[in-house]
């Protein structure tokens, strides 16, 4: 049975820990390239050392939806969106709602682990990201399924910020004492563990030790970087000037090395785990997993800096896996946010319905052709921006020509498929044009031409079909491989 669990998750780059005693029989799971070929995972020289270098590394993970509290909902629940209803990060979106609260948290790996296996569970660090607001509970509020809860109150701080411990707001400060990332690194009991750094989400504030270690470092200028954007891009991504002024860029570059920068202590947060566990002889039998919320772009289409975008720089994330019979490799079979779920389980040797499948199971074998789901929707802007227009749409700031990150109608359901044979994706927006992007990665991987106009009508609506499967799905149903109706 299994008596020790860490688990480490920090948003963008989460990481989970494991542990299990006895014999084990797992498949080989996956990492995924981080946020798209703009080399996060350079930083992270421990983590991949120690738990990609002695595990599994998939190449093509996926989230659910591209922005942080949906998808942790997913990764909590093993549902997609349309399943869980949390859909942004917006209380009205479902974030930690009272719906949520009722309905999801009785049936988070937390809850079936604590309650069912008999786990210790601890959890420190961002949550949902209206956790801890009056009008979700406040601090007071800890959680089902958690048996010790360190909760971050509101979005991603790194200084200046309330934890909520066991029920108790905390207050902390901005001394170098009080930098998140180090404070949630606390425990010496068995039990399954959670931390959730918030590195590298905004305001991207490094640990002093860390200020400047990259400095120099600019943002990647992949092949869709400050490019001009055709008609062939949804009415979001064309609005506002492309490319970007020239004095933005240094802009980026700051923010990406930044970026760079907060991830240095998710890293050291990774070793010290390992350490502690091998000084207790328990690494042996652990399992680390070590993904992330959502991905990022940082100029790509001219769009200055955020996610909740269908494109790869967004949706893509890392996963990798240590432990117990998991031999090092490279998995390049698909796989999504929604599956962490049921590989927790399958780890504790339980089962629970959902919408994904896990990573291990007794014939070492992931489907290598699979359809994966990514939807979101758009949230309404309830404060303008200094400087720029408001028209309902949440934009960036007037330091980055007021490009616009979101709007009620960047509203998208899409497929991703990956296959020895096919690597694309189709995707449908809720707006007045019910605009169509679709992209053969094989012949193009910067997404630069959209097909979705061009390819075959009997194409298009195999697609069509596809998605609109996928969108109502439940349970196995979610598990579209060719074996499994993919018609």
């Amino acid at each position: 049975m299994f008596q020790y669990a860490p688990i480490i998750a920090p948003t963008h780059s989460n990481a989970l820990i494991r542990n299990y005693v006895g014999a084990c029989d797992v498949n080989k799971p996956l990492i995924s390239t981080e946020e798209f070929k703009l080399d996060h995972n350079t930083p992270m020289t421990n983590t991949l050392n120690l738990i990609g270098d002695r595990g599994a590394t998939f190449t093509n993970c996926f989230v659910v939806t591209p922005v942080c509290c949906p998808n942790r909902a997913s990764i909590l629940t093993g549902r997609y969106q349309h399943n869980h209803l949390t859909v942004n990060n917006s209380v009205t979106g479902g974030c930690n709602s009272a719906r949520w609260q009722q309905l999801q948290e009785p049936t988070t790996f937390a809850s079936l682990l604590q309650n069912i296996v008999g786990y210790k569970t601890f959890y420190a660090g961002k949550y949902l990201n209206q956790y801890g607001k009056k009008k979700t509970g406040g601090a007071a509020h800890v959680p089902l399924g958690w048996d010790w809860w360190a909760g971050l109150i509101g979005n991603s701080k790194y200084y200046n910020y309330s934890l909520s411990i066991n029920g108790t707001e905390r207050k902390y400060g901005d001394s170098s004492n009080d930098y998140l990332t180090d404070v949630i690194y606390s425990s010496d009991q068995p039990f399954l563990m959670v931390l959730a750094p918030p590195a590298p989400h905004e305001p991207f504030i490094p640990a002093v030790r860390h200020k400047d270690k990259y400095i120099g470092t600019k943002a990647k200028r992949t092949p869709n970087f400050n490019i001009p954007v055709n008609q062939d891009k949804h009415w979001l991504v064309r609005k506002g000037p492309t490319p970007l002024p020239d004095d933005i860029l240094p802009k980026l570059d700051h923010i990406y090395r930044r970026r760079w920068e907060t991830l240095l202590a998710v890293d050291e947060l990774v070793k010290n785990i390992h350490d502690l566990l091998e000084e207790r002889n328990l690494l042996d039998d652990t399992y680390f997993i070590y993904t992330s919320d959502n991905g990022y772009h940082v100029g790509q289409f001219s769009m200055p800096i955020d996610k909740r975008q269908p494109y790869e720089t967004d949706i893509r994330v890392p996963l990798l896996i240590s432990g117990p019979g998991i031999e090092r490799s490279t998995v390049s079979a698909p796989v999504s946010s929604v599956d962490i779920f049921a590989t927790i389980l399958n780890i504790a040797g339980m089962k629970y319905p959902s919408d994904g499948t896990t990573l291990f199971n007794s014939n070492r074998n992931l489907p290598q052709d699979r359809i994966v789901l990514i939807e979101y929707r758009g949230e309404r802007s309830n404060e303008p921006s200094p400087g720029c227009p408001n028209d309902d749409l949440n934009v960036t700031a007037k330091e980055f020509a007021c490009k616009c990150q979101d709007a009620i109608n960047n509203t998208f359901s899409c497929i991703r498929r990956v296959s020895p044979n096919f690597n694309n994706i189709f995707c449908v927006f809720e707006d007045n044009e019910r605009f169509i992007e679709a992209y053969d990665m094989n012949i193009d991987e910067y997404q630069m031409m959209n097909i979705g106009y061009t390819m075959k009508k009997e194409l298009r609506y195999r697609f069509r079909k596809r998605l609109k499967r996928m969108v109502v799905c439940q349970a196995e149903q979610c598990v579209l491989t060719p074996g499994n109706n993919m018609k």
